[in-house]
C-alpha cells in the first residue's frame, strides 16, 4: 500500500492511495462476507448464498466496492500513523480506479486540526484591556427607584381594575421587585427594572407612591428606611457594572487575540460551528414555547440563509476555541477530573435527562476555557 500526502490550503491534506493488485485481492474474502450478510437470494437464508449466485444477481462490482470500502478504512488508519496528522472530520473519498485484477486507486481529502501560531498573548492581554472606573451615580439610583415606584403603582392599579383574580400575578411582580433589592448579588437590576416597567391598557392613568420609609419597607424587612433601599440598589448596580466590565475585558482580549493569531480554518470547523449554532437556536425557540417552522416563517429566512449570515461569527467562535485550546496546552491550564465531576453533579441536579458523557465533554471544555480566560485577565493587570 502506497500513501502520498499533500498539504492543501485551509488546513486540509490530500491522501493519494494505491493498493497493488495482490494486496487488493486479499480483501476479497472480507468483501464477499460483508455482501453475503445483507443480500437476498431466493432459496437461501441471509449469509448463506454462494458467491457465483450473488455475482449473477448483483454483479462483480458489488463485491469490489465492499473490498474498496474495507481497504480505504485500513489506508486511512495507516496514513494517520505514518504521517501523524489529526483529522477533525470524515474524509471525502474519490475512488479513481476500481476493477477486478487491478490495483485500487483512491484519493481522500481530510480536514485536520490547523496549525496555530499564537502571538504574544500575555502582552496582547495587557494591550487589549482599557480599565474604566466604575461609578454608580445618584441619578442611576434615582432611575431605578422611579421604576420601582411605577411598578408599585401599576400593581395597585391592576388590583383595583381586576380584583382578586389578578392578585397572584401582582404578587409575582412584587417578588421580582424584591429580588432587585435582596441579598442575591447576581441579580441584575436592569433586568428587574424591565420586568417592573411592564404596563397594561387599564393602567394608563397612575398615581406614583410617595418616596418615604414606608415605600422602602414595602420591599421587605431588610429595608427600614428609604436610605437602606437606595444603598442596596447602589450595591447591586455596582456589582452589575463590574460584571459587565469583566465580560467586556474578556471580549476585548479575545478579539485582539483572534485578529493576531495566524492559522487557516478548514471549512469543516466552520460548518460544525454553524450546525451547533443552528441546534442552539432551535432549542431556544422550543424553550420559549415556539415552533421552529413558525420561527422560520416569521423570520422569512431558510436555515441555509441563516447559516450564511452567521458565517463570520461562526469563524470567530471556532477561532476562539482554537486559541483557548492552544494557550491551555502551553500554560497547562487543564480542567481536572475532580473539577468536572463537581460541576457534573451540580448540572445533573438542575437538569433532567442529561447525557452524562456529553455533559462531561462540555464541562471539561468550559472549565478549561474559564481557566485560560482568568489567566489572561490576570496577565492584563
Amino acid at each position: 500500500m502506497k500513501i502520498k500526502l499533500t498539504k492543501l490550503p485551509k488546513s486540509e491534506v490530500q491522501l493519494d492511495v494505491v493498493v497493488d493488485e495482490k494486496a487488493f485481492e486479499a480483501y476479497r474474502e472480507k468483501g464477499f462476507k460483508a455482501i453475503q450478510q445483507v443480500v437476498e437470494i431466493d432459496g437461501f437464508r441471509k449469509g448463506n448464498a454462494p458467491e457465483d449466485m450473488i455475482i449473477k444477481k448483483y454483479g462483480e462490482m458489488a463485491i469490489l466496492e465492499e473490498m474498496a470500502n474495507i481497504a480505504l478504512r485500513d489506508a486511512y488508519v495507516e496514513a494517520i500513523k505514518e504521517h501523524k496528522f489529526n483529522p477533525i472530520a470524515d474524509p471525502k473519498v474519490t475512488i479513481t480506479k476500481l476493477a477486478k485484477g487491478n490495483p485500487l486507486e483512491l484519493t481522500m481529502i481530510v480536514p485536520i486540526i490547523p496549525e496555530v501560531e499564537l502571538p504574544s498573548y500575555k502582552n496582547i492581554a495587557k494591550e487589549a484591556v482599557v480599565e474604566e472606573k466604575i461609578v454608580v451615580t445618584d441619578k442611576d439610583i434615582d432611575d431605578v427607584v422611579e421604576e420601582l415606584r411605577k411598578g408599585r403603582s401599576h400593581q395597585h392599579a391592576h388590583e383595583h381594575v381586576h380584583g382578586e383574580d389578578c392578585k397572584h400575578v401582582d404578587e409575582a411582580k412584587t417578588n421580582q421587585q424584591t429580588s432587585v433589592l435582596g441579598t442575591d448579588e447576581d441579580v441584575e437590576i436592569e433586568q428587574a427594572s424591565t420586568q417592573i416597567n411592564k404596563t397594561t391598557e387599564e393602567t394608563k392613568e397612575i398615581t406614583l407612591p410617595e418616596l418615604n420609609d414606608e415605600f422602602a419597607q414595602s420591599f421587605g424587612d431588610d429595608f427600614k428606611t428609604l436610605a437602606d433601599l437606595r444603598t442596596k440598589i447602589g450595591e447591586n448596580m455596582k456589582l452589575e457594572k463590574e460584571q459587565k466590565q469583566h465580560e467586556k475585558r474578556r471580549a476585548a482580549i479575545m478579539e485582539k487575540l483572534i485578529a493576531e493569531t495566524k492559522t487557516e480554518l478548514p471549512d469543516a470547523i466552520i460548518e460544525n460551528e454553524l450546525s451547533n449554532m443552528l441546534t442552539q437556536m432551535r432549542a431556544d425557540v422550543t424553550r420559549y414555547g415556539g415552533t421552529w417552522e413558525d420561527y422560520l416563517q416569521h423570520s422569512k429566512k431558510t436555515e441555509e440563509e441563516m447559516k450564511a449570515s452567521w458565517r463570520t461569527d461562526a469563524g470567530k467562535r471556532a477561532m476562539s476555541q482554537l486559541v483557548l485550546h492552544k494557550i491551555a496546552e502551553a500554560e497547562k491550564l487543564i480542567a481536572t477530573e475532580e473539577e468536572v465531576e463537581v460541576e457534573l453533579v451540580r448540572l445533573m441536579t438542575q437538569m433532567q435527562d442529561v447525557d452524562e458523557e456529553r455533559a462531561k465533554g462540555y464541562l471539561y471544555q468550559a472549565l478549561t476555557n474559564e481557566k485560560v480566560l482568568a489567566f489572561l485577565e490576570k496577565a492584563a493587570e
